[in-house]
């Protein structure tokens, strides 16, 4: 994983207050497998009410900071090195 990767994945354990195993991380090729991550993880901690969209909608805001991206180029199917330039 390059410098971008690690500190998107940095900033979302923050936001999101869990652990993102590098094994895990390896593995998320689009913004849709680190929300659906996310989700599964936010659920299996025990948090209320996860809202899979709001999670979406935190995650874009944190691509769009780091990559300096335009929110329209962070939907789920968009691959982090082919369609973002995460290196």
């Amino acid at each position: 994983m390059g410098l971008d990767s690690v500190e998107i994945i940095l900033a979302a354990e923050e936001e999101f207050g869990l652990e993102i195993p590098d094994a895990e991380a390896a593995r998320m090729i689009t913004v849709g497998d680190l929300q659906a991550f996310i989700v599964v993880e936010l659920r299996r901690l025990g948090h209320p009410v996860v809202d899979a969209e709001g999670v979406f909608g935190r995650l874009r805001a944190i691509i769009c900071r780091q990559l300096g991206v335009k929110p329209d180029a962070v939907v789920p199917t968009a691959r982090f090195v082919k369609d973002l330039g995460v290196d």
